[in-house]
């Protein structure tokens, strides 16, 4: 989709706003042509905003100038105020309480109508006051001063012009302009540095100094910055930082930018081809001349004869110290330079601020165990800003393709850049099919990431290559210990060998080390690893997956760590270990934590070739039938229970596999309306299921579930009691005991020595079964749903987690309670979606959070979220798209009718009041009911939900 605004809500409002704005920035554009011209007006001070839009003060008195901008010919009603107000300014200095003559002029961008410009022709106004139009030559008492122009681009050129002569600008013209804009619009606002709305003139010269010195000899920012993740602001306050990342990071494009926002002088000085002892005579020179200025005697004093680099950069450094000027230096490449000539660079200086940027190689770790410094790096762009950036580069992709191009570049906005030409020159633009070359390691296009990091790896001695190797199979930490194992294993070295690599790898950045000593390889270098790891003998390659498979399932066994189920799910895949997957998949838990989507093409392929195990065949189906109907992917499933049943019949599967068969026909057919066959389907799993407690639970729960689909609402509700109570029964406490209580009290109200996470899931499934029955029966109560919500949390149930978190959002949006629903979204769901990286879930969650904003009346933050959210929308699906589109209307709907707020407890209010669920009004067809109960068709309603 191409990178552009939806059409706005308001014409007619944008074009008053954009005149009004359009006012103010003709007036600061005179005022900044004021400045560049004080010299030339002899002015002593220009002042703004204060009696007049623009004061110039002289030695001969005070010029008032008022600015208009109009689209038609002025009139005299345009300007009658300005000529009373001129009359009091006037008597003010006839009766001596303003010094000098007074002069008035007003300046305006188009010509004068008819009556005003006869006055003007025959002297009918006061001759000491010029009224300026485009293309009336001033009088000679005007000729110093800016012409009237008649547009917004006529005065930013003539100013651009004007800078053009300022004596010794080194900064672009344009760039200068735009600077003392700022400055002017602060003056008219009375904000420092000029709360008293003056600029005098003896500070003009150093006021284009400093604004020179702020960007001056700074590469260009690229013309549309992107910020990086939680990127350093360059004001820390620290005197000495290390700013350190891979070429590509965008360190010298952060600096640059960043010094553009900066309240500080910043000088820019690349240390790439000075010599180590060179740097501090060749450093002070340039700062002298941008920081000290003109004045003779300080430049003398610090650029002494005879005195050593060291010597005058430290008299510099007492100097600025003495004149209270913070500034900060910025020193590209050091990594390039010997570490002991930047300590002494950094221990000859006390006042000045230094920000050293540095690849991770060369002197880096030198410097930092030199200076007792550790250096801060660049984290690479969001998923959003890479979404953004390869949208607007002619790629697409849904947020789980964007998070893998994230993932396979670093976010590193080179890289990104890289990918994203190739994926548009090479794979139409698709980012998802981009990502399968590259991770298959099968592009036959070379990336500028492998051109540039393939001089960082081959740099590294070979056993530390495959450490790097073997690292990039995990894309997640990893303990320290479980991290040593699997190396000694995987290439069958020594427990020091791997200790060596591993601070090798870690002092050039190619390994993070976070959290509980956790260490993770670079993500920008897993692509290189990948390529080393498949030229390695495939005795290495199996060792090394055997490893990490048996590290994972040992770490899954004893702490039930669910957050590394993902990058299993990858490593079972790559090893093509199908057992063991197919094992995985009959957890319902597995099905929770976001798994790749590339493991269900995985399984596809499976269940389609001939020869296989039919016990494996069985379950990879049963396993692909569970994400169907999870997913609402009905149509998909009759084939797959023909081949099930054919496999059944065919005997030796056992009664478990007939259990299961049962119990999802028997929902496929609830979602059909066949209840003859669900009651038959109820009656024979009556006979297979076995007389242990958990298997009469969750029969009792698919019997429920059922009942729901097929409508028959009391006997669902009826059996869906029954099952809560039996699952509090298996956790040994009651639906009394956890009411209002908080997750971790719940958690310490379990035995958890005699009791699993799946009973724990299934008593969240439970509540959540209950509460879908109960609003079916228009019995609201939202309680159930925090319940489930908690006890998902508590499992470890991430997915549900987030989906009925949503659910519960959109009945306090049924509510009117807005705030309940954000405080859900804020606090429970997108911190899960974004925790957990459940990509697939990330585009309806905040969508929904955007419309949620909008009721709560914060309209430009939902508007924000939207715009976040277009860069992906030519990568989904037409049911996602449609869904997206939906609540940017509603959004403006909303917009354009807000709906009253209430808390949580209040009774819901009237049927014509009722807000819509922001996940409801996409499934609502225009001849379906309408929502809001009137029996109308959706179409003819006129209740709030189709105003």
């Amino acid at each position: 989709m191409a990178d552009s605004a939806p059409p706005t809500l308001d014409p007619a409002q944008e074009v008053r706003i954009e005149a009004v704005h359009g006012g103010f920035l003709y007036q600061h554009l005179y005022a900044v042509g004021c400045l560049l011209a004080a010299a030339r007006l002899n002015a002593t001070q220009i002042v703004i905003e204060r009696d007049e839009d623009i004061e110039v003060e002289t030695g001969q008195g005070r010029t008032y100038i008022q600015v208009k901008k109009r689209n038609r010919p002025i009139i005299r009603s345009d300007i009658q105020s300005a000529f009373n107000r001129f009359e009091v300014l006037r008597e003010e200095h006839r009766q001596g309480r303003r010094a000098g003559a007074a002069t008035f002029a007003i300046v305006v961008n188009q010509l004068l109508g008819p009556e005003l410009a006869s006055d003007v022709a025959s002297g009918a106004i006061s001759p000491d006051v010029e009224v300026m139009w485009p293309g009336r030559p001033p009088n000679s008492v005007f000729a110093g001063f800016p012409p009237a122009w008649s547009s917004i681009d006529d005065a930013l050129a003539w100013c651009v012009q004007a800078a053009s002569t300022v004596p010794l600008a080194m900064l672009a013209p344009d760039s200068l302009v735009w600077k003392l804009a700022g400055r002017v619009l602060s003056a008219a606002a009375g904000t420092a540095p000029h709360a008293d709305h003056a600029f005098a003139a003896s500070d003009l010269p150093f006021l284009f100094e400093q604004l020179l010195v702020q960007l001056q000899d700074f590469p260009s920012p690229p013309l549309r910055y992107r910020p990086q993740a939680d990127e350093p602001e360059i004001d820390s306050g620290a005197r000495v930082r290390i700013i350190s990342g891979f070429s590509g990071a965008g360190k010298t494009s952060w600096a640059s930018q960043a010094a553009t926002y900066s309240r500080h002088n910043c000088a820019y000085y690349d240390c790439a081809e000075t010599p180590g002892e060179a740097i501090a005579p060749s450093l002070v020179r340039e700062l002298t001349a941008k920081l000290v200025g003109a004045s003779p005697e300080a430049v003398r004093r610090i650029l002494m004869p005879g005195a050593t680099g060291i010597e005058s950069f430290r008299a510099l450094d007492v100097h600025l110290g003495q004149i209270g000027l913070t500034s900060t230096v910025v020193l590209d490449n050091v990594h390039r330079v010997p570490a002991e000539s930047i300590q002494r660079l950094v221990n000859a200086s006390a006042h000045l601020r230094m920000v050293l940027l540095s690849q991770p190689v060369g002197s880096l770790p030198e410097i930092e165990a030199l200076l007792g410094i550790k250096r801060e790096t660049l984290n690479g762009w969001s998923v959003d800003e890479v979404a953004a950036a390869s949208a607007s580069w002619g790629c697409r992709g849904d947020a789980t393709a964007m998070g893998r191009l994230r993932s396979v570049t670093g976010g590193m906005p080179l890289f990104v850049q890289s990918a994203a030409a190739i994926a548009r020159e090479e794979y139409q633009g698709s980012v998802p099919e981009l990502c399968n070359a590259l991770e298959a390691l099968t592009s036959t296009a070379e990336t500028a990431q492998e051109i540039i990091l393939a001089k960082v790896f081959s740099a590294l001695p070979e056993p530390v290559q495959r450490c790097v190797a073997v690292l990039g199979l995990s894309d997640i930490g990893l303990e320290h210990q479980e991290v040593q194992s699997w190396l000694q294993r995987a290439l069958g070295v020594t427990e020091q060998a791997v200790a060596a690599a591993l601070r090798t790898l870690r002092s050039w950045g190619v390994v993070e080390v976070f959290g509980a000593k956790q260490v993770k390889l670079h993500d920008a270098l897993r692509l290189l690893g990948g390529q080393h790891l498949a030229m390695l003998p495939p005795e290495t390659r199996k060792a090394s997956l055997t490893g990490l498979k048996e590290l994972l399932l040992l770490s899954l066994y004893r702490e039930r760590d669910t957050s590394r189920f993902s990058l299993l799910t990858r490593v079972l895949l790559a090893a093509d270990d199908v057992k063991i997957l197919v094992d995985l998949i009959g957890e319902e838990m597995f099905h929770e934590m976001g798994v790749a989507t590339e493991m269900w093409h995985h399984l596809e392929e499976l269940v389609s070739r001939e020869g296989v195990d039919a016990e494996q065949h069985y379950w990879a189906l049963d396993g692909l039938v569970f994400s169907d109907i999870k997913r609402g992917r009905y149509e998909l499933l009759p084939p797959r229970f023909a081949k099930m049943q054919h496999l059944i019949d065919e005997g030796g599967l056992g009664n478990d596999a007939l259990v299961s068969f049962t119990m999802k026909r028997m929902f496929y057919d609830a979602y059909l309306k066949d209840t003859k066959s669900v009651t038959a389907a109820i009656a024979k799993l009556r006979r297979l299921v076995p007389e242990n407690d958990v298997h009469q639970r969750v029969y009792l729960y698919n019997a429920a579930a059922s009942m729901l689909e097929l409508g028959q609402l009391e006997q669902a509700l009826a059996l869906a009691s029954d099952v809560v109570d039996a699952n509090f029964r298996a956790l040994g406490i009651t639906a009394k005991q956890v009411h209002l209580q908080q997750a971790p009290a719940i958690r310490q109200m379990i035995n958890w020595s005699v009791i699993d996470h799946a009973d724990v899931k299934r008593l969240a499934d439970a509540l959540d079964l209950k509460a879908k029955v109960s609003k079916a029966l228009h019995l609201i109560d939202p309680f159930l749903l925090i319940q489930a919500m908690k006890f998902y949390g508590i499992a470890g149930a991430v997915e549900s987690v987030v989906r009925v978190g949503q659910d519960l959002a959109d009945e306090f949006v049924f509510r009117h309670d807005f705030v309940g629903a954000r405080e859900v979204l804020e606090q429970h769901v997108i911190p899960v979606v974004t925790g957990n990286k459940l990509l697939t879930k990330n585009i309806g969650a905040r969508g929904q959070y955007a419309v949620v904003l909008a009721y709560c009346g914060d309209y430009a933050a939902a508007e924000r979220e939207m715009a976040r959210l277009q860069p992906y929308v030519d990568g989904l699906d037409d049911r996602e798209r449609t869904e997206l589109q939906s609540q940017f209307d509603l959004i403006g709907r909303i917009k354009r009718r807000p709906i009253p707020q209430r808390r949580f407890g209040m009774p819901p209010p009237a049927v014509k009041a009722m807000p819509i669920r922001p996940r409801q009004v996409e499934k609502v067809g225009r001849n379906d009911p309408c929502p809001c109960g009137s029996g109308q068709k959706f179409k003819k309603c006129d209740c709030d939900l189709t105003a």
